[in-house]
């Protein structure tokens, strides 16, 4: 691509009036080619020969200092003379080319005034304009590019993608706005898409997916949240929190209560009311439950005081669900006595702390080892005892289960039915787990 211009200016040569004109190409190994016409004052051409011609460059139309100069040895013909500039040695490697340059040019020791200001071509109007700066180094500064093949920045060209880069790529923060009119993020179009679509980083340490400018996945450190449901071939989870697995429904986990470290994890007891024999079910909170550890194994526990108390907690789920099932290890302390139909731990559910409408789900009358066949002896009894109180008698616990139709909170008891009074027997109950469905 050849930029040119063509302008006339005069200066005083050997008491003669010259005029000159140049015509600039700029071509890609930055050299610039200059014509002129040289006269007499009296306008006939100057006679052949070869003169010496300095060539200056100035980012000033009148004054300065030169940017960069060059005497070349220049053949004249007729008046007419033909230089290159940027010749090795002197190249001009150090102008940029991204604003106005003025060529002065001098013939003996007078420069022609006023100086020839480097006008461009038609072509080159492209790549020096108001906003669009494509200088031969430094930075490119375009309104808008379009490539219409492939881009490769800092690699060869592409052979599969359209766009290939060494390093990566930043995009400003923010939501897409409807439209994709905030031109934030990763969007995309095509598929009749709206631009809309894509990645976004909202705030600090938060990568969302947006679909039609409304958020469906948002990323933190630690943690992941979906608008609306997940799913992976015959998994699904929703955003109310459902499990699914080939389209059934999935108990999913929704609370424990270890009681590790001592912690009652907020479960309370109930005291019997001693002018009757309704017992403790019915009765107002007392107090807080006491955990226990009971060691390897077994673990952590909570007692009551009294056998006749009543542990009580509420339980609110979140989510939907129609199904609930509480898992649970209950403790038979110091080996209910043999026969004694009475005696039955029990798990059951409510609506409501008073237990007006409790439901029993589960019971559970222990088989009396330390008093049946071969187990009948001191040694069996102190092995199995890890409650000090009875002392030797052995422990035991069962894993229990019980399950429900219901959805919304609930009310959970555990107790134990005897005739025993508080004759040192006694119930425990750890590892609760709650699941929904």
């Amino acid at each position: 691509m050849k930029r040119t211009s063509t302008c006339w200016g005069s200066f005083l040569l050997f008491g003669f009036l010259i005029f000159a004109a140049y015509t600039v190409h700029a071509q890609i190994d930055k050299r610039l080619s200059v014509q002129g016409l040289l006269k007499k004052a009296s306008g006939v051409a100057v006679n052949d020969g070869t003169y010496t011609i300095t060539f200056k460059l100035y980012d000033q139309e009148t004054g300065g200092t030169a940017l960069w100069s060059d005497a070349l040895q220049t053949e004249v013909s007729s008046g007419i003379y033909s230089a290159t500039l940027g010749r090795a040695g002197n190249t001009l490697d150090a102008l940029a080319f991204d604003q106005m340059y003025y060529l002065g040019v001098t013939v003996g020791s007078s420069e022609i005034t006023p100086r020839t200001p480097l006008t461009s071509a038609p072509y080159s109007l492209s790549l020096v304009g108001t906003t669009n700066k494509f200088p031969s180094s430094g930075a490119v500064r375009a309104d808008s590019a379009r490539v219409v093949t492939s881009l490769a920045v800092g690699k060869d060209f592409p052979t599969t993608h359209t766009v290939v880069a060494l390093g990566g790529y930043l995009a400003r923060g923010g939501t897409p706005g409807a439209n994709g009119v905030n031109n934030n993020g990763y969007a995309f179009e095509g598929n009749s898409g709206d631009k809309d679509s894509g990645l976004f980083s909202t705030s600090d340490g938060r990568v969302s997916l947006y679909a039609n400018n409304a958020e469906v996945l948002a990323a933190t450190p630690g943690a992941a949240t979906a608008a609306g449901s997940l799913s992976t071939n015959s998994l699904a989870i929703n955003s109310t929190g459902n499990l699914s697995y080939n389209g059934q429904g999935t108990w999913r986990l929704v609370a424990t209560d270890y009681f590790e470290g001592g912690d009652d994890n907020g479960w309370q007891y109930s005291n019997p009311d001693p002018s009757s024999s309704a017992g403790a079910w019915k009765n107002a909170v007392a107090g807080s439950a006491t955990p226990v550890n009971y060691g390897d194994v077994a673990g952590w526990v909570i007692r009551p005081g009294n056998n006749d108390q009543v542990f009580k907690k509420q339980f609110n789920p979140g989510g939907s669900f129609n199904y609930i099932k509480v898992v649970f290890k209950f403790f038979a302390i110091g080996n209910w006595d043999q026969g004694d139909a009475a005696s039955a731990g029990f798990a059951a559910f409510s609506n409501n702390s008073s237990g007006s409408d409790i439901r029993i789900g589960w019971d559970w009358h222990p088989q009396f080892h330390s008093g049946t066949y071969n187990y009948d002896n001191d040694t069996f009894r102190a092995a199995g005892n890890f409650d000090s109180t009875p002392a030797n008698y052995s422990d035991q616990w069962t894993t229990g289960e019980i399950i429900g139709r219901h959805s919304g909170a609930f009310w959970l008891f555990f107790g134990y039915a005897n005739n025993e009074n508080a004759d040192g027997e006694n119930f425990a109950v750890g590892g609760i787990e709650i699941w929904v469905k």
